[in-house]
């Protein structure tokens, strides 16, 4: 899964490679990607081939590609994949769904490995971009909106959930997934299965700084590339764990902080956590 980090890290390339450049072809591997938004693959391919792109912007981990004529592709990788700049005549991989190629060069796959395609993509009306992403309104995105931590309290009080769960519900924060949930929680200290609302005041503002300070990290260090294995474990490009991080896919080391071992656990069906079960209270 691209998570905030990545999805704002390859924002920031595309704003510089391809913002000015125009649509030149579309390929769509996969039917299932352009639905609900497209009736079907050519409605989608007429929609966005010979399109300019404006702006890229990003809300969570969803891209949105803003077209002339008050148009905007949405791109949303979904929970398993990833989009990659090729060059135009790259071949595509056997997990590529989509191909978009632009009139001066350069290219954009769409690849999705899970055994339930996810990822989404579809052309509306600027005005509807939102919304047709399924991107709640009254979510949280920590890095555009910037919240106090006063404000970032209230979203956690309100959430009734554990803390782990509610870093990683769309509903209530944008962008964070299992990777940089486990790190921020890490960082500030706190057990994936504390309740929000019992966090105290220090609690709250320690997890707040931990969350800022883990995303700008991230992002600096370009993120992490995401190998889909059933250890869900995060590499760099040597395939080691990235070394930013500090739990995520490090079960059985050592615990930088006091030397325990950290520990996978299973949260519920299909949701694990990395964490340090001596210094996380």
């Amino acid at each position: 899964m691209l998570e905030l980090p990545e999805v704002e890290v390859l924002r920031k390339d595309l704003e510089k490679e391809v913002v000015g450049k125009r649509v030149k072809d579309v390929a769509v591997q996969t039917a299932g990607i352009v639905r609900p938004l497209h009736r079907n693959r050519p409605d989608f391919v007429k929609a966005l081939e010979g399109r300019k792109l404006d702006a890229v912007r990003r809300r969570g981990r969803v891209l949105f590609l803003d077209l002339d004529e008050d148009l905007t592709w949405v791109l949303d990788a979904g929970d398993q994949g990833s989009v990659h700049r090729e060059t135009a005549n790259e071949p595509p991989g056997p997990d590529t769904h989509l191909i978009v190629s632009f009139t001066i060069g350069g290219a954009l796959h769409l690849s999705d490995a899970g055994d339930e395609v996810t990822a989404r993509t579809g052309v509306v009306p600027t005005a509807e971009a939102l919304e047709a992403a399924g991107v709640s309104p009254d979510a949280l995105d920590p890095l555009d909106d910037n919240p106090t931590w006063m404000e970032f309290g209230r979203f956690l009080h309100s959430s009734g959930k554990q803390l782990k769960l509610v870093l990683t519900d769309p509903e209530f924060i944008l962008g964070i997934g299992p990777v940089y949930s486990d790190e921020i929680l890490w960082e500030s200290g706190l057990r994936h299965d504390r309740p929000a609302d019992s966090l105290s005041t220090q609690e709250v503002r320690r997890l707040y700084r931990a969350m800022q300070e883990i995303i700008h990290t991230a992002i600096k260090q370009r993120g992490s590339s995401l190998d889909d294995t059933e250890a869900e474990t995060a590499v760099d490009d040597e395939g080691g764990v990235a070394e930013h991080l500090r739990v995520y896919g490090r079960t059985g080391e050592p615990c930088i902080r006091c030397r325990r071992p950290i520990v996978r656990t299973r949260i519920k069906k299909g949701i694990y956590t990395y964490h340090c079960e001596r210094c996380m209270i």
